[in-house]
């Protein structure tokens, strides 16, 4: 049942990558980037298994980081993205590496250390606060279809991940 719910996390990852690489109305080249490699990693993670999941965890908190250098504020330009959308696409990659990470314990059949479980839980309730508050605020319809793409693929992978 797992891999089900784990494959089916993969759809709406595609359809918020695809609201991204469609906003003609802003280029955001490094948000697209970081979608797609959540894409790859949850496509990898369940179905080819190329790439062992602390594999992922460690590029997509790589990524994370990366995009919240690339976008911070800058003192005297106004950013083209909204500070919102950057930090929710930020803690999905985190999000999605703690889960990547979780899932690798859960199907190696014993974990070392304590249990990742009630970790998962409250960052995957916290990201549900922030994606509805993200949502709330959101004009373009674009945006707020990724937001909640993104976030039920998370719940997705967080069921699959229990």
């Amino acid at each position: 049942m797992s891999e089900i719910l784990h494959a089916a996390a993969v759809a709406p990852a595609a359809l918020g990558a695809c609201c991204l690489a469609a906003d003609r109305a802003r280029v955001r080249p490094p948000e697209v980037a970081a979608s797609v490699l959540m894409l790859v990693a949850m496509l990898d993670a369940a179905v080819f298994g190329v790439v062992a999941p602390v594999g992922w965890t460690a590029l997509l908190l790589i990524a994370a980081l990366a995009l919240a250098v690339w976008r911070r504020p800058r003192q005297r330009r106004t950013p083209r993205q909204p500070a919102l959308m950057t930090a929710h696409t930020t803690l999905g990659m985190v999000v999605m590496a703690a889960l990547q990470l979780g899932m690798g314990s859960h199907t190696a059949g014993h974990a070392h250390g304590p249990a990742l479980a009630p970790v998962l839980v409250v960052c995957v309730v916290g990201y549900v606060g922030l994606s509805l508050a993200a949502g709330q605020r959101m004009p373009a319809l674009l945006d707020r279809v990724q937001i909640g793409a993104m976030t039920a693929s998370v719940v997705l992978m967080a069921v699959a991940a229990a």
